[in-house]
């Protein structure tokens, strides 16, 4: 902690950010200046990003104003100064200080506090931080950053991390109208980040942890808190980047769905529910209300895909309206073709009735091509078909799930493969 006459030194002087910094390319202070620059550069992109954490930008930019590494009267030491700090100066007054991280640099939680410190005695409105660290909302920054006193609390703390900060300048590119500047900025930013020279990447290996972790759950043992900790943030960190990857191979808004209003309670849900089932989960929902669960059973050592569909009102009977959903899988040019469907089964919710029926998805095809469909146990033709869901237990998971990387790259193909597959993604 500082003394009390140091803390209330106010910020003074820094530098503008450039995009074309005189210091070591691939430093983390080139980042920070290069990506600022970029933001002061292109409105929307500014704007869409300082929509994340509640504000908005004036779109002539006079209100906007950002400067690295503001001093504090000169009497601390480099590591105690900010990265950036940002300043929009509305009807309202409002000023968030930054700290940037690259590669596999931490953020450092004292160093947070002693900033969150500062903020709160020169009425400083926010704290964001930017790292390769993940999560699912701005709002909702890494739950491990979260500060001990209540009292820091009292600030604003949102996180950006550089794969969000290149996924939203994706989406503006795509989403929004830029000029021609504006766009080749967008598009060397994005190839600056993109380079692995920049150390930025996303989500790639389960915690150190991880390996033992799975044999304890594995052999009915218990992991300790600590483990269970990592584990978590980590499952947290990879369904953050699993949205984003979703959203960009399928070309639709992918998001996360998080009931829980605050990261304590929504760690302490994935606790119960680990406690549980021993299980992992995430949930997405597309734009047309369908969604995509995935589980991870850890003592099962597989992961489980389900998305649902509703039955279409083009045809009444619930063996029509089941023959209507299994003819999508069937080729238009050879009805002989419906591709392989391993580890697939359908269930089917019935009205007024409890249980679901279910049938291998590769049978029920085989029952559609026979022409015995309305035969089988599967369909119930004496009651209204609610829902038609789909699960997908993937085989060659227990020989990747130990491992740290090959269990991340196992579920990412396997969820994009079912996604493309399986879920509707029709307007």
């Amino acid at each position: 902690m500082f003394a009390e006459g140091i803390m209330a030194e106010p910020f003074k002087g820094g530098q503008e950010p450039t995009l074309f910094p005189m210091m070591k390319a691939g430093s983390e202070d080139a980042a920070t200046s290069i990506f600022f620059a970029v933001i002061g550069l292109v409105h929307p992109y500014r704007d869409r990003l300082l929509r994340s954490v509640g504000k908005s930008a004036y779109k002539n930019g006079n209100d906007y104003t950002c400067v690295l590494r503001p001093s504090i009267g000169g009497r601390l030491s480099d590591k105690d100064i900010p990265d950036a700090k940002i300043i929009l100066d509305q009807k309202t007054r409002w000023e968030a200080l930054v700290e940037v991280k690259i590669g596999s640099a931490d953020l450092d939680q004292p160093q947070l506090g002693r900033y969150l410190n500062r903020a709160i005695e020169q009425k400083v409105d926010a704290l964001i931080t930017v790292s390769n660290e993940m999560c699912a909302d701005p709002a909702m920054p890494p739950l491990r950053l979260k500060p001990a006193e209540k009292r820091l609390r009292k600030i604003d703390h949102f996180h950006w991390s550089w794969r969000y900060l290149t996924h939203q300048a994706q989406e503006v590119l795509q989403d929004e109208t830029l000029d021609p500047v504006e766009s080749a900025i967008l598009i060397q930013f994005i190839d600056f980040l993109q380079h692995g020279a920049s150390k930025v990447n996303g989500y790639h290996a389960m915690p150190t942890c991880w390996p033992q972790f799975v044999d304890t759950v594995r052999d009915k043992g218990t992991p300790s808190n600590d483990d269970i900790d990592d584990v978590i943030a980590g499952w947290f960190q990879e369904s953050a980047d699993l949205s984003m990857i979703l959203t960009e191979a399928l070309d639709v808004n992918v998001s996360q769905v998080i009931e829980s209003p605050s990261a304590e309670l929504r760690k302490e849900e994935a606790e119960n529910r680990f406690e549980k089932d021993r299980d992992l989960s995430a949930r997405f929902a597309l734009p047309n209300k369908s969604y995509l669960q995935v589980d991870l059973d850890i003592d099962g050592r597989c992961f489980r895909f389900e998305t649902a569909h509703k039955p279409t009102d083009r045809v009444k009977t619930s063996s029509k309206q089941v023959e209507h959903f299994l003819k999508m899988f069937v080729s238009s040019d050879n009805p002989d073709e419906w591709g392989d469907h391993s580890d697939v089964r359908l269930f089917a919710r019935w009205a007024r009735k409890r249980t679901l029926t279910d049938i291998p998805m590769s049978d029920a095809l085989l029952n559609l091509h026979d022409g015995t469909l309305k035969d089988i146990e599967f369909v119930d033709s004496d009651r209204d078909l609610r829902e038609l869901i789909i699960r997908y237990t993937p085989t060659g998971a227990s020989s990747a799930i130990k491992s740290r990387k090959k269990s991340i790259e196992f579920l990412e193909s396997q969820a994009l493969y079912f996604a493309e597959t399986y879920v509707d993604m029709s307007d």
